[in-house]
């Protein structure tokens, strides 16, 4: 199980994160399902965009993958990523605290 330190302060933030993760993902699955290119790129350009930002660079590395997969027509790949996310965000253990540089 991957553990992330997260910065205290975004504690009351972080359920409503995965939360809206754990559906742009659902999204990403329907996007997959109907050929949708375009929603599927967008999804993952979002994640790239948030991970860091709330201590998660694996998820913004994931969701550069998704949209690069996605910009390629390689809507498979996508899935097969985001479902990579998904499992992660399934495992992690999230701790709270200061983060260090």
């Amino acid at each position: 199980m991957p553990t992330v330190i997260v910065d205290g302060e975004l504690e009351a933030i972080i359920p409503r994160y995965f939360e809206l993760q754990r559906q742009g993902l659902a999204d990403l699955r329907a996007a997959v399902e109907r050929g949708d290119a375009e929603s599927a790129r967008l999804i993952g350009h979002r994640m790239k965009g948030t991970g860091t930002s709330y201590g998660f660079p694996n998820l913004t590395e994931l969701g550069a993958a998704i949209e690069g997969a996605a910009l390629a027509g390689d809507l498979a790949g996508a899935g097969r990523l985001g479902a990579e996310a998904e499992s992660f965000l399934d495992a992690v253990r999230v701790v709270y605290g200061e983060v260090k540089p």
